[in-house]
């Protein structure tokens, strides 16, 4: 189910529902803030990171549109991450103790919830098993092995090179110096935003 689809929505929630657009950089919700609502992402993106005490961002993932942000929020108090949007977002928001009935009382929305749940789950799965490669050659490998479509060897970036670092967990220069070694060591090819693994095709 694509729940920023507002017309395929219960029609509690139709009614529920409100907007809210986002400019670049703005926040949606903070760390441990009171969960009084549940947002999905309309159209743009949403990062959902946690700052530690010294400032430092730990990234844990980008929200596309018809996905739900912070989806365990609707269990708790509060929200266990910040959003902030990375580019102009709009956001559809319904309240917590509506869409909590939904998922109690209506059986089909209660499964497209637990699959986005299983969905999130594997995303950040693959994410602690990157950022557990030591290599940067070899972590960026795995990244563009898991993006490249089935039976193909060619994937197109769609996020900013920053975004993409974000998750990786390593500095934009790092990704860049790092992708350019994997093209002069013949492991991939680019052109701007294509990349094709060579090695997948030897």
């Amino acid at each position: 189910m694509d729940f920023s689809e507002i017309n395929k929505l219960p029609e509690v929630l139709q009614k529920a529902a409100t907007y809210n657009s986002l400019c670049s950089g703005q926040v949606l919700f903070h760390r441990n803030e009171p969960s009084q609502k549940m947002y999905v992402v309309k159209s743009g993106q949403i990062r959902l990171l946690h700052y530690t005490q010294r400032g430092q961002s730990i990234s844990y993932c980008t929200v596309h549109g018809g996905e739900i942000c912070d989806e365990t929020a609707l269990f708790l108090d509060a929200y266990t991450c910040s959003a902030i949007a990375e580019e102009p977002t709009q956001v559809l928001a319904f309240p917590k103790q509506i869409f909590l009935s939904m998922v109690q009382h209506n059986p089909d929305f209660a499964v497209a919830f637990m699959m986005q749940l299983s969905c999130r789950l594997n995303t950040t799965k693959a994410m602690v098993e990157l950022r557990s490669i030591r290599s940067a050659q070899e972590r960026v490998l795995h990244y563009l092995r898991l993006m490249t479509p089935s039976e193909k060897n060619t994937v197109v970036l769609e996020q900013p090179l920053k975004n993409i670092a974000s998750d990786l967990g390593m500095s934009p220069e790092v990704l860049s110096r790092t992708l350019t070694q994997l093209v002069v060591g013949g492991a991939i090819a680019r052109k701007k935003r294509r990349i094709i693994l060579l090695e997948e095709s030897a």
